[in-house]
């Protein structure tokens, strides 16, 4: 399917397999309570991508759990398997892919951040007006989003990322600085990782 003229978001996401997802937080709290927190979060982030007006597809991973991920969220969605051998593989495959066929501007999100928004979708299109790239932090030093304007876009940001560090921000943003592109910065949000982490919202408390 053409993306000509299109702005997407890729929502990155797991497979909704008991013991696969959010492993840390899991130690704490249990497989089935993390489960059900995950698959919360994910409609939370799907609700906003949606709310948002914007053209998006739910990248999975495993690459063979297309059934799995289809017979839980349904079938009104566009599907795309997550392809290569790390996290970064992966996310710049897929941007590469969506690019390849015609986006103009792509962000790419995960699934654990409990203060998603359609709001900020928007503003970080807003931010691609004036910058090739766009990133929003989150207080662990990774990053929530990340986002590119096709002739901004190099799949060398996700080589030799130190993942689950609290550096992948800060090299992410050198390595934009290195390449000549221009960041536009989002809001600080926190991801759920920890026990503490999810302390933090009351609302999702389990």
């Amino acid at each position: 399917m053409s993306l000509k003229n299109k702005r997407v978001v890729l929502v990155f996401l797991r497979a909704p397999e008991k013991g696969r997802v959010k492993t840390r937080l899991a130690r704490e709290i249990g497989d089935e309570k993390t489960l059900a927190l995950y698959k919360k979060l994910v409609q939370k982030t799907l609700a906003a991508v949606e709310k948002s007006g914007m053209d998006y597809r739910i990248c999975f991973f495993p690459a063979d759990k297309k059934a799995m991920v289809q017979d839980w969220l349904g079938p009104d969605h566009l599907y795309m398997p997550q392809q290569g051998d790390d996290l970064g593989q992966r996310m710049g495959n897929a941007l590469s892919r969506v690019f390849g066929r015609g986006a103009q501007k792509a962000l790419l999100v995960g699934t654990d951040i409990p203060d998603i928004s359609a709001n900020k979708f928007l503003l970080a299109q807003n931010l691609l007006r004036q910058n090739d790239a766009v990133i929003g932090p989150s207080f662990d030093g990774g990053y929530w989003l990340i986002g590119f304007r096709r002739d901004g876009f190099d799949p060398g940001l996700f080589r030799q990322v130190e993942w689950g560090t609290d550096s992948v921000f800060s090299s992410t943003i050198e390595k934009c600085k290195l390449a000549g592109l221009s960041t536009g910065i989002l809001p600080t949000l926190r991801d759920i990782d920890t026990l503490e982490d999810l302390q933090s919202f009351n609302d999702l408390y389990v």
